[in-house]
């Protein structure tokens, strides 16, 4: 009987899969046709049976760019169902332009009871570049998948980032994520060597696993730039699919609040039509709490949410699951319609799995 762990890979696409074609005088990376034959391509299944017994599932054959909420909808299901199975961890191999959004969705899905690793990966190049990082960041990635981890990271490079903490930071280097507000939690070297007191570690479950894996639609965003006129938004804040709205913001949190530029009364009626606007920073994580200008004060006083000090992904992510729930409490009559926007900002505000440093923190110069 074999001792390796068990691990289950779960494949979804991106370029850790991708095959170079001709084209033209060119060529192009297209996804393979067959993505059981991922690890083929990777040229790394022996070394992958090293570490671990390993089943595959080819479950998505998608570049990460067109990945959708229902779409980590299906990868949590996915590991839910198997999760009696007998495996030590989950790794996820993704495309790198949405594998942030995609961590952070799996980690408010599962929540803070998770007893097991779910471990993100993926890659700058593709298989065929013989000193790229397709197969290291694989076989990093069933290694830590191995460790006694309980929540869900990505694994990328020489580094384990929690995954509702993460980022993309750079198109083609080999250290393609960072963690702008929260230190990684672990180091990839011989060994893996988790931050001791910050890791979720495995342990016997305090109750049972919570497992919310919906995600609305209709969320907006608008990335705001001088000189941009709220009138020319109102028409999507007035659509019926439009069911929340992110305004990612100057600095901390600051909103431009002076003559037509002024996005006050577009957040009030915004409030007004019961769809909630967070506010993030087109910072990399800057706390949003508590802007000292009036700007983001007038901003939070009209009825805007702050996001603190998460990162956009797990903001937008986060709100998508908020208003799942929220929604569905409603349709079930266990929350009253007037209710909504309350309850919004109370789910949004609260800390569900490390994604954000917590109100009350202590805080650094």
């Amino acid at each position: 009987m074999s001792t390796r762990p068990r691990i289950c890979l779960i494949h979804t696409g991106g370029t850790i899969g991708m095959i170079r074609e001709p084209k033209g005088q060119g060529y192009i990376l297209r996804l393979p046709e067959d993505p059981s034959e991922f690890l083929r391509y990777l040229k790394t299944e022996e070394e992958v049976r090293e570490l671990a017994e390993l089943d595959c599932v080819a479950l998505l054959n998608k570049d990460s760019t067109n990945l959708v909420p229902a779409d980590w909808t299906k990868m949590a299901q996915a590991i839910y169902q198997r999760l009696d199975r007998g495996y030590q961890g989950f790794v996820i191999a993704h495309g790198t332009d949405t594998l942030h959004f995609s961590a952070s969705a799996l980690a408010f899905a599962f929540g803070d009871r998770l007893n097991l690793p779910i471990v993100f990966t993926g890659a700058q190049t593709i298989p065929a570049v013989a000193h790229g990082d397709a197969r290291v960041n694989l076989l990093r990635a069933v290694k830590v998948a191995c460790e006694d981890l309980a929540e869900v990271v990505v694994a990328f490079g020489e580094s384990v980032f929690r995954g509702c903490r993460v980022q993309k930071k750079d198109a083609r280097r080999f250290d393609a994520f960072e963690s702008p507000a929260e230190s990684p939690i672990g180091s990839i070297t011989e060994e893996i060597l988790l931050a001791t007191g910050r890791v979720r570690m495995r342990r016997s479950r305090s109750g049972p696993l919570e497992f919310h894996p919906g995600f609305a639609d209709g969320v907006v965003q608008f990335s705001l730039i001088p000189g941009l006129e709220p009138e020319a938004l109102r028409p999507v804040l007035h659509s019926e699919r439009c069911k929340g709205v992110i305004l990612q913001s100057f600095g901390a949190g600051n909103v431009p609040n002076a003559g037509s530029y002024s996005f006050t009364g577009f957040i009030r009626e915004a409030v007004n039509l019961d769809k909630p606007v967070v506010i993030t920073s087109q910072l990399p994580a800057t706390s949003t709490l508590a802007s000292p200008y009036a700007p983001g004060r007038e901003a939070l006083e009209a009825g805007a949410i702050p996001s603190g000090d998460m990162t956009n992904a797990a903001a937008t992510t986060k709100l998508r699951w908020v208003l799942h729930q929220i929604q569905s409490a409603i349709d079930s009559g266990s929350l009253a319609p007037a209710r909504k926007l309350a309850r919004v900002r109370e789910m949004m505000g609260r800390v569900y799995v490390g994604e954000m440093t917590p109100s009350d923190a202590p805080r650094g110069n």
